[in-house]
């Protein structure tokens, strides 16, 4: 019988993300910081930065416990660390049946992945549908504690230049 067929880009196992490529369990409850893991920052002496979209969030309403739906946008200049994206959509997921208020939500994502990744800098924006006719879009930001107002400043505007190439092609940059 012949060996199976591996690929070029096939990495081998490394130490690290223990979620990528293994059996997946799905909890719907309990968004944990345990749950999101990590990899070493590939540039580490380049200024660069993260934007991950997730247009599917979702949650409980703590007091009616009606579904709640929505997008987060997830904005960081990494350090040493930048997360995973499966651990990531495996900890977002834990708040489909989780109750809480948008404005608690995004900042405990915020919390949970500055406590995980200790980026130079992050915000976490949701965006969430109306209910009751009312929209609401929390943004909670979050900047390492030696950070200077020159380089704060650097980072918002890599993060806003990273926001310009996400509006798509055609529109004034």
């Amino acid at each position: 019988m012949a060996a199976p067929a591996y690929y070029a880009w096939r990495v081998p196992s490394t130490p690290g993300p223990q979620a990528l490529g293994a059996p997946t369990e799905y909890r719907y409850d309990s968004p944990e910081a345990s749950v999101l893991e990590v990899f070493e920052n590939p540039c580490p002496g380049a200024e660069w930065a993260v934007v991950l979209l997730c247009n599917e969030f979702t949650s409980l309403c703590p007091v009616t416990g009606q579904p709640d739906y929505g997008s987060l946008r997830v904005e960081y200049v990494p350090a040493g660390r930048c997360v995973e994206s499966k651990s990531l959509k495996l900890y977002l997921m834990r708040f489909r049946n989780y109750g809480a208020f948008h404005e608690a939500c995004v900042n405990q994502v915020a919390n949970d992945l500055f406590s995980v990744l200790d980026p130079r800098y992050l915000r976490v924006y949701g965006d969430f549908n109306p209910r009751g006719g009312i929209a609401i879009k929390p943004l909670a930001v979050r900047a390492s504690r030696d950070l200077s107002p020159a380089e704060e400043a650097r980072c918002v505007h890599l993060l806003e230049q990273a926001a310009s190439f996400s509006r798509g092609p055609g529109v004034a940059r």
